[in-house]
């Protein structure tokens, strides 16, 4: 008799088998998932595969339906504890993004001031000016509407030509956790975060949500300074 279990998979479950061991490697080498979640997710890995003993991609149907939904699951709520589970709209992840995208205006002119500052602002928080104390220049912005709320991001370039990104979040700060571990300066709190090449600095400021991204070669604690010289 023919055995269903060793009958080729279809590509749609080969791509579910293969998304299931991506998410298991994503999961567990996040550093900033609990301990015990990713010993959750090791333990299912090691189920699964001792259930199964042929490879991955030919193991039963229904084993790998079970195994992909209870590893996208495990993955999800690793997710959910790094951003915050009561975040509102839009979500820190589309905040970061932005970022990262190209400039669509010219950098705002400096208006000068103590501490300078830029011809820039959301609601009373006006963008400052780095140049002169820390060597990081304006050099473009962007406007966007994320989820209806908006969002201004001011790029600033250093003399090493890395660049960054400023975004500030119109109207209340968002909900839930930001990433990363808390860093205090002058009694308030900044969230430091690593995502692959990148450093993430997240606080509020005047009341809004605003986000500061830039490439890891530079250093956190001088992300730390630029974000916490809004603090006067």
């Amino acid at each position: 008799m023919h055995d269903e279990g060793d009958s080729p998979l279809t590509e749609e479950e080969l791509a579910l088998a293969r998304k299931g061991e991506e998410l298991i490697a994503a999961a567990t080498a996040d550093v900033h998932a609990p301990q015990s979640l990713r010993e959750a997710i090791e333990r299912e890995r090691e189920r699964t595969t001792a259930q199964a003993p042929a490879p991955f991609w030919r193991r039963h149907r229904w084993s790998l339906g079970a195994a992909g939904a209870a590893v996208a699951a495990l993955a999800a709520v690793a997710i959910g504890l790094e951003t915050g589970s009561n975040q509102t709209e839009p979500s820190l992840t589309k905040v970061y993004a932005a970022t990262r995208l190209a400039p669509t205006k010219a950098a705002p002119a400096p208006l000068g001031g103590s501490p300078p500052v830029l011809d820039a602002r959301v609601g009373n928080l006006v963008f400052p000016d780095w140049q002169k104390r820390f060597g990081w220049k304006a050099v473009g912005r962007r406007d966007d509407s994320l989820s209806g709320r908006p969002v201004t991001t001011v790029f600033y370039r250093n003399p090493e030509g890395a660049r960054l990104g400023y975004a500030v979040v119109s109207g209340n700060p968002l909900g839930g956790n930001p990433p990363g571990h808390r860093v205090t300066r002058k009694a308030k709190a900044y969230n430091v975060a690593r995502a692959g090449k990148r450093t993430i600095v997240t606080w509020t400021q005047q009341g809004h949500t605003c986000a500061i991204v830039a490439p890891s070669v530079v250093p956190r604690a001088r992300l730390v300074d630029l974000a916490a010289s809004r603090n006067v």
